[in-house]
């Protein structure tokens, strides 16, 4: 079924404030420890979201949460996009750990590699057109983040639909 108009122009509505919110979180000039601490709390923010809209658990329950734990719950393995987003949060959940227990951490083109891993051919062929690791990196970051995010906007735009009907 093809969207309304009003539906159109709330869905831009919800594309233009998650846009702003990853410009303001993921800026350039953050260094890639910064960039890797702040995609994995949006992440988390959206995998909230994702855990009360499936009557998983409330928003109260996911704060005594782990990531890895909220990550296991939230997707749907048997769904090969959503097994994709899981599998690139648990490595982004490694690499924030990495970052967050190591004093002096320094990225590795292979931790890039690890995250974007899931996207396949098309991360390779996008790989370098990057002229520094950070670069990369964050450009990574905000496709997993958006990858997310949309799943959390087709969640909503299900149940608005079952509610319709």
């Amino acid at each position: 079924m093809e969207k309304s108009e009003a539906e159109k122009t709330e869905s831009t509505k919800h594309f233009q404030a998650m846009s702003k919110k990853i410009d303001r979180f993921l800026t350039e000039q953050n260094p890639s420890d910064v960039l890797i601490i702040k995609a994995h709390l949006i992440c988390e923010y959206y995998i909230n979201q994702i855990l009360v809209l499936r009557d998983i658990c409330s928003m109260h329950d996911t704060r005594n949460m782990t990531f890895f734990v909220k990550n296991e719950k939230a997707f749907n393995q048997s769904d090969a996009s959503e097994k994709a987003i899981f599998t690139s949060l648990k490595t982004l959940n490694n690499l924030r750990n990495k970052v967050g227990h190591e004093l002096e951490y320094f990225l590795s083109e292979s931790d890039i590699d690890g995250l974007g891993s899931q996207r396949g051919k098309e991360y390779i062929i996008r790989k370098y057109d990057f002229e520094t690791p950070e670069a990369l990196l964050r450009d990574t970051l905000l496709e997993m983040v958006v990858d997310v995010a949309f799943l959390v906007f087709e969640i909503v735009d299900e149940q608005k639909e079952s509610i319709k009907e």
